[in-house]
């Protein structure tokens, strides 16, 4: 269940120009099936881009080289990802669904109602308290080892290291 997806790019993947430190820079995600790809765009170029393929994206900007490494993402941002993954029939996008609702359940932005179980297998209830809606999620019975793998390969998506 490899996800090919690379950390913030050095260069805007529209004009190839270098990004500086705490440049304002934008990330999309694309889905090029079974991989999302991630591409980086500098302010210029961002407007210029067709939102239509993007799976997702968010604003960030690029580290200063000596700064502490950055440990929180936006929970919109996880959220957005998560709910965009809702109804997919690929196996890996349904585990990768899964641990992004545990990285919100740990957040405290989704809280789990209820667990469960019926001929088709078993599934969390997830609670959003801020929009009052429930999410189910699969449960597609991962190992501790795939959870562990798919949280790196979310913490690469989002930039986040540790």
């Amino acid at each position: 269940m490899d996800w090919e997806i690379g950390s913030t790019s050095l260069a805007c993947a529209g004009c190839s120009k270098s990004f500086a430190e705490e440049q304002e820079i934008f990330s999309a995600l694309y889905d090029e099936r079974p991989i999302f790809a991630r591409r980086d765009y500098c302010s210029e170029c961002w407007p210029k881009q067709d939102l239509q393929p993007v799976f997702s994206h968010w604003r960030t900007r690029m580290p200063k080289r000596d700064a502490p490494v950055r440990r929180f993402v936006d929970d919109d941002v996880v959220l957005d990802f998560f709910k965009r993954l809702e109804g997919s029939p690929e196996p890996a996008k349904i585990g990768f669904r899964y641990v992004l609702g545990l990285l919100l359940m740990r957040k405290k932005a989704l809280k789990l109602k209820e667990f469960r179980r019926s001929e088709a297998g078993a599934a969390l209830i997830l609670h959003d308290r801020l929009r009052d809606c429930d999410y189910e999620v699969t449960d597609p019975n991962l190992t501790e080892e795939q959870i562990r793998q798919m949280t790196g390969e979310i913490n690469q998506i989002l930039n986040v290291k540790g």
